[in-house]
């Protein structure tokens, strides 16, 4: 019987390894050029861009043949370095963990060569290694210290573990590299990332100043960020920086037009209220649009604070009934602190007490809750089968990521630093990583950061039904009943009490 088992199991291997092999298959056509560039490549070694030529040719991340070409290729030109970082910088930018070897051994060849280690610095994102990931770049800036890419990620290794001293370095790169685009991106993130209102508006500002390059990408986001922050803080400084952007723009002027109209009816609406005639400030507000088409992803981010408005227009008119309503809708799926003082003060208004106002949000909740499709995945911890059905009777934090997923790295502390207020037994914490060609760097990425999520294996071709993730991180909250409460949130410093929340309210619940 054992030995009709372990046949059976071989038949099973050489299956999946056939089929493996055969997404892997290259047409005719492919196989020629791929011939040809390899002559090409072996005509001259050194030739970078014949490299380039030979590895695109193969169209795919990960195909074997490439990776064993190149080890046949190492040991061929022992002491040729552009043949290992040909293919380390190619897995780089793909984000493939087998990057690291073959760059190591550039390294070892070419140790005056600062890309080099450039390369290898970024490649340790995929296992959070903070400490290599200095020391590499360190070498880097060494090498070419005129470099704003390397300041600017040196950086940026701090900014999880020491938030003084990553902003230091990151307004050093601001004085001394102004001119480069790093500058921008600098300012950009010390402004959202900082929780002080006065010092996030010192930010913005220097950062809507500095017209080095007004038409690059970092300078359009932290000017839109900047904006919207005003418009729930000073809607007459929103007003103009808007409608200068607008003038002196060479594009995207309807994205500074939705700003300058809704910062005008948020000007109009207070000064209603302020004159006593909240149904003048109620219609105002309602003709608000936040996600105009017409500006494409450029909505814009005062959802929150245009509910509390309307709410508080709403209550002066004596329609504290909308007001609440309006409220527990949003906070139904966003249970912010502002939006929770803002629930609670208006149920107090209509004599509601405390259980009554829970009950009411608890019902909107319920009514939009759905059975989350099952899945049953090899976990990475014990290989094993892990199943959402598995874990009934608890809530469960889902999220999908992938080791060379910014944002997800961005977010993971802050789950880690909410979770650990609550039992193990009432919660737990799946993480399905959605690239499985960094399925390599999950176990060290889990033992580096010491993050606590079983993570698992997710399977492209399965059916994921009301769990298919549109991208990563995608997160969902699942309760006791293994349905979806909340879905398509994101974590930061500034609001992990909202998923705090969102946990505490939903084990609050007993039926």
């Amino acid at each position: 019987m054992k030995r009709i088992t372990a046949i059976l199991v071989l038949i099973s291997l050489f299956a999946f390894e056939v089929k493996a092999q055969n997404n892997f298959k290259l047409t005719t056509a492919q196989e020629a050029a791929i011939q040809k560039l390899r002559a090409k490549v072996e005509a001259n070694p050194s030739n970078l861009e014949a490299h380039e030529a030979f590895i695109d040719a193969f169209k795919m991340n990960d195909h074997p043949q490439l990776e064993a070409q190149y080890k046949t290729w190492t040991s061929k030109y022992p002491k040729n370095y552009v043949v290992p970082f040909a293919i380390g910088q190619y897995y780089v930018n793909h984000e493939n963990p087998k990057a690291t070897p073959f760059l190591l051994q550039a390294s070892i060849l070419k140790p005056d060569k600062a890309e080099i280690w450039y390369l290898l610095a970024s490649a340790t994102r995929l296992n959070n290694d903070l400490t290599k990931r200095r020391e590499y770049l360190i070498k880097a800036m060494q090498l070419d210290p005129k470099n704003a890419d390397y300041a600017t990620d040196y950086a940026e290794s701090f900014d999880k573990t020491d938030k003084l001293r990553h902003d230091s370095l990151a307004l050093e790169v601001v004085r001394k590299f102004p001119e480069n685009e790093c500058a921008i991106k600098s300012l950009f993130l010390l402004a959202i990332n900082s929780s002080v209102p006065a010092e996030k508006v010192a930010y913005f500002k220097q950062l809507y100043n500095h017209k080095a390059n007004p038409l690059s990408e970092w300078y359009l986001g932290g000017t839109l960020a900047y904006v919207d922050f005003l418009l729930k803080t000073n809607a007459d400084q929103a007003f103009d920086v808007a409608l200068t952007m607008a003038i002196e723009g060479k594009r995207n002027r309807n994205i500074w037009k939705d700003r300058i109209i809704v910062a005008d009816a948020f000007l109009k609406a207070r000064k209603a209220l302020a004159e006593n005639d909240p149904k003048t400030a109620l219609a105002l507000l309602n003709q608000v649009d936040l996600d105009n088409p017409m500006s494409g992803s450029y909505g814009i981010d005062a959802k929150e604070y245009l509910v509390l408005f309307k709410a508080e227009a709403a209550d002066a008119a004596k329609q504290t009934n909308m007001a609440f309503d309006s409220l527990a809708v949003l906070y139904s799926k966003e249970p912010t602190e502002g939006l929770h003082d803002a629930v609670f003060k208006y149920g107090s208004k209509l004599d509601m007490d405390s259980n009554s106002v829970v009950k009411s949000i608890w019902k909107i909740r319920d009514s939009r809750a759905v059975k989350a499709t099952n899945f049953s995945l090899e976990n990475f911890q014990s290989g094993g089968k892990t199943a959402l059905s598995d874990y009934q009777g608890k809530l469960v934090l889902l999220t999908y990521w992938f080791p060379g997923c910014g944002p997800c790295r961005a977010e993971f502390p802050h789950f880690e630093s909410v979770l650990k207020k609550f039992s193990k037994n009432d919660i737990a914490y799946l993480g399905l990583n959605l690239e499985p060609s960094q399925d390599q760097a999950v176990p060290a990425f889990l033992k580096e950061t010491g993050y606590t999520f079983m993570a698992l294996h997710d399977n492209p071709g399965r059916d994921k039904g009301n769990l298919a993730a549109p991208g990563a991180p995608s997160n969902y909250l699942i309760d006791q009943k293994g349905r979806i409460v909340f879905s398509g949130f994101r974590i930061d410093a500034e609001n992990e009490k909202m998923l705090e929340r969102m946990i505490k309210e939903t084990l609050a619940v007993k039926d």
